[in-house]
């Protein structure tokens, strides 16, 4: 009885079928007709075999369509859930671990704003508003003037290039008085810029020559520190030179000519007053000025108090990235121990409107932001061009911050324990989805009350947390949440 045979299939299709999978042909036995049957007999078991073999590859070729089908369907719902995340309706889990048992010290105060608290609304450039309210509310410490239209640009304060710079009749302070009157009712330091506003050109360079101008600049902070001209003895102000001399908005010449008005400036702040801080560069963005410019007034022993630097993004890690890429710069050219100053950042802006700015989305983004730069090295930091972190005042002002860390989703968190043994946690998502978390303290407490921002709260309470400890925050949203230790704990 002749044996069945296997399929059979010619030898160059068998190597190609099996070195798909990597593997070498087998050595049929009946690749090729047997010698003991007659022509006909072999060419029929040929013809047969050879049918088989079609129905046997068929087969493999439609399972082989089938596996690579599902393959294909699989990653397209992975992109779509992907895709869904980004859009917002995912969840997340984290844990929030709080030792309060391991306390940091104080909460580093970063409550700093661009002017104000007499502002603008909106675009405008008229001071249309008292904030002063607000900013006490808030407890603002720092305030810089920038963008202060019509009342700290050069040739406001000194209008007539070929006025005498010696002379109190040359110089208009009346506008900027009454904006540094306000901002002393309310904040700590005083940050004036000296240069021009957000302007066209040529307002992006000195109106009068540069020995000129360091006159012009010694004068104003003898107006400021000294009482000159019917002036004041401050001891609270900064004086930042120029802002911005990396992009040409602000600065037409070359950064060699920059760091030769800084020297300039520099010195005339000094001569002026000993005890005035002068600081600088006050870059937009380019990292490659900043270390040009440290090199220069290291070589040349010029005066330097502060070291100023600009940062925007949509992400709060990249304010924190840059803070210590600023530190290792300093560093570097010796400044490792001056003050960093942040005196300007904000969301980056992509034309969205106005009240954009007063929604959850910023708002989830400054906390974030805020609670991040406490473990960065940076000093002082003003907002551009102000903000409502209140959530954040309550952490500054009423607690020490102890040990706190997130396991698993990237969410803030911050977290400070009061005289009387009460325990905020500030939560912040700066993300669209939505965070489960579980609280993990190393001792007793219970959670008492939740506020949150987002998009139907403002400060608001809600049933955030249940009583195991387990709380939920949603997209683009920031929590307080305040506990009260166990009975006996």
């Amino acid at each position: 009885m002749i044996p069945k045979p296997p399929p059979i299939l010619p030898n160059d299709v068998l190597v190609v079928h099996y070195s798909r999978l990597g593997a070498q042909p087998p050595d049929y036995p009946y690749s090729t007709p047997h010698k003991s049957l007659g022509g006909g007999q072999a060419k029929r078991l040929t013809s047969r075999s050879t049918r088989l073999n079609t129905l046997h590859v068929a087969a493999g070729t439609v399972k082989r369509l089938i596996l690579v089908g599902l393959a294909v369907v699989t990653l397209i719902l992975a992109l779509l859930a992907y895709r869904e995340m980004e859009r917002g309706g995912g969840v997340a889990e984290a844990r929030v671990i709080v030792n309060v048992s391991k306390p940091l010290g104080r909460v580093k105060d970063l409550r700093g704003v661009n002017c104000g608290p007499l502002s603008p609304r909106g675009w405008d450039v008229t001071r249309s508003l008292n904030l002063t309210h607000y900013y006490v509310e808030l407890g603002i410490e720092v305030i810089r003037f920038h963008d202060l239209h019509m009342a700290d640009d050069l040739d406001v304060i000194f209008p007539d290039p070929d006025a005498d710079p010696n002379s109190p009749t040359s110089y208009n302070f009346s506008e900027l008085d009454r904006n540094v009157e306000a901002a002393q009712r309310v904040a700590e330091i005083i940050i004036i810029r000296i240069g021009f506003d957000w302007h066209d050109p040529p307002r992006n360079k000195p109106h009068v020559s540069l020995d000129k101008l360091a006159s012009i600049v010694e004068h104003v902070v003898l107006h400021y520190m000294k009482g000159w001209a019917d002036g004041y003895c401050y001891r609270n102000i900064l004086w930042e030179v120029w802002n911005e001399p990396d992009i040409g908005r602000f600065w037409a010449l070359s950064a060699q000519e920059y760091f030769k008005l800084y020297e300039a400036l520099a010195r005339a702040v000094k001569r002026a007053d000993l005890r005035a801080m002068v600081e600088g560069p006050t870059i937009a963005y380019n990292l490659t000025f900043l270390k040009e410019f440290l090199n220069y007034i290291r070589s040349r022993g010029v005066p330097l108090d502060f070291v100023s630097w600009h940062a925007y993004s949509t992400d709060p890690r990249d304010i924190v990235r840059r803070a210590e890429r600023v530190r290792e710069i300093m560093a570097k050219y010796g400044y490792e121990e001056l003050p960093s100053v942040l005196d300007e950042w904000n969301y980056w802006w992509n034309k969205e409107p106005w009240d954009f700015f007063r929604g959850p989305v910023v708002a989830a983004f400054q906390t974030s932001t805020l609670t991040w730069l406490q473990d960065a090295p940076v000093d002082i930091v003003t907002l551009y061009r102000g903000g409502r972190v209140v959530a954040f005042k309550q952490l500054v002002e009423r607690t020490t911050r102890v040990e706190a860390r997130v396991m698993g989703c990237e969410i803030a968190v911050a977290a400070g324990l009061t005289p009387n043994g009460s325990l905020y946690i500030l939560v912040s998502n700066h993300e669209d989805l939505t965070v489960h978390y579980r609280l993990e303290l190393d001792e007793e407490f219970r959670v008492a009350k939740v506020l949150v921002v987002d998009a139907d709260h403002d400060l608001s309470p809600v049933d955030a947390c249940d009583s195991g400890l387990t709380c939920s925050i949603g997209p683009y949203a920031v929590q307080l949440l305040e506990l009260g230790r166990l009975s006996g704990s």
